[in-house]
């Protein structure tokens, strides 16, 4: 009884246990998320299974979900991180995660960032351009430590997503081209004191729901680890990235361990089976093992059609808003049915808009919007006025963890000493 599912009475669970049951032991309000850790830990195990004996690190990529408990689920099961920032790389290792299973990615990493990173002796700094190769070398020089880099390359490979979260093509701000690769090796060969060239990684970008462009994407990646190894002998790894999609209703995906198979058949037929696997899964892990619970505040008819006005809005969830995306909205005491209404929430924006759903006739007190676990509430905000939403942490049927706002008192007090 892993993740979300339903009783025989129809009733929304995580685990065992009805969402309101959990909601009524935890005392909590809504908005409020809820996550299914025994599902999660379950992903991430079959993730390690699917990897093998062979040498590899699959490396959390923490802006998809970065509550504590969850760091702590996923490195229990042998995860390493994927940080983004000086703030994720403080937590992952305040999580317990020891610096060798830390990358660190991002186009724009400060001083400071670089400093923490390198002073800590992270497994690897993905660089992004020639430029920043020759930032971290003098960032180096300074500390008078050697810092172990990677480069990622942009591979120019287009993926059938979203062109906010496409992130490999010619034109993204991400990545090294390929024609200048020869020159990003130079540049981290002249400094054969100050950096380590351990990798070379790929990221093209989110919600790949098939194999195919992230096997296109690591055949790059191997093609120029194989060649690398010719003049280099400091090189450890492959990294294949992540962008690993899930459903979120009606569009199939394939499940996390077929990627990590692909990436290893990718290695054998490239003859570079030997190096280390690297892959950074995020959304994959935790997207389906986490809901929102919303309260219906009430509803509204026009000529046009029949609104549900729930607690929860674009500030909670910004995903519907920012990419158009789809999470399903299904009613919390019974199965969706026959009778459409479109769902939007309280802010005062157009866009605070969940989308039409089939909800049934008859209104519902409770909702649950779906696979909400990743790149929900680490992009939540307090816009409006509006507290943050509180944290469920589910084991067993159990809640195990909350973590609450501080509510709009505190928001208030601190916006009048601004």
């Amino acid at each position: 009884m892993l993740g979300f599912r339903r009783n025989a009475q129809g009733a929304a669970c995580l685990g065992r246990s009805t969402v309101r049951e959990l909601l009524a032991s935890a005392g909590t309000s809504t908005p409020a998320y809820l996550y299914d850790l025994d599902a999660i830990r379950k992903t991430a195990e079959d993730l390690e299974t699917a990897l093998g004996p062979e040498p590899h690190l699959a490396a959390y990529a923490m802006k998809a979900n970065s509550a504590g408990t969850i760091l702590r689920t996923l490195r229990a099961a042998g995860l390493g991180a994927d940080v983004v920032s000086g703030g994720e790389l403080a937590l992952a290792l305040a999580s317990g995660f020891s610096a060798d299973q830390i990358l660190m990615s991002g186009v724009a990493k400060s001083d400071a960032e670089l400093d923490q990173a390198i002073g800590a002796g992270i497994f690897a700094i993905q660089v992004e351009s020639v430029e920043e190769i020759e930032r971290v070398a003098a960032r180096a020089r300074a500390l008078g430590r050697r810092a172990r880099v990677s480069i990622r390359v942009n591979p120019d490979v287009a993926i059938d997503s979203h062109e906010k979260i496409s992130t490999g093509h010619k034109y993204a701000k991400f990545g090294v081209p390929l024609a200048d690769m020869p020159r990003a090796f130079a540049s981290i060969d002249r400094e054969p004191e100050l950096l380590a060239g351990v990798g070379i990684s790929v990221h093209i970008g989110s919600m790949m729901t098939k194999p195919e462009p992230y096997q296109r994407a690591a055949r790059c990646v191997a093609e120029l680890a194989r060649a690398r190894r010719e003049s280099s002998t400091t090189l450890e790894y492959v990294d294949f990235g992540g962008g690993i999609g899930i459903d979120y209703g009606g569009a199939p995906a394939e499940p996390l361990a077929a990627f990590a198979r692909a990436a290893r058949q990718v290695m054998r037929e490239l003859g570079v089976a030997d190096l280390k696997l690297v892959m950074e899964p995020g959304r994959s892990l935790v997207g389906p093992h986490g809901i929102l619970a919303a309260n219906v505040i009430g509803t509204k008819q026009t000529a046009t059609g029949r609104f549900l006005l729930l607690d929860a809005g674009m500030n909670d969830l910004v995903r519907p808003a920012m990419y158009g995306a789809n999470h399903r909205v299904e009613p919390a005491d019974w199965e969706p049915g026959p009778g459409d209404w479109r769902v939007v929430g309280p802010v005062c924006e157009s866009s605070d808009d969940f989308g039409t759903h089939a909800i049934g006739e008859r209104a519902p007190e409770l909702v649950v919007i779906r696979d909400a676990g990743a790149y929900a509430f680490t992009m939540a905000s307090e816009y409006n006025a509006r507290p943050l939403p509180a944290e469920l942490f589910v084991s067993d049927g159990q809640i195990v963890s909350v973590s609450a706002s501080p509510g709009v008192t505190s928001w208030v007090e601190r916006r009048l000493k601004a």
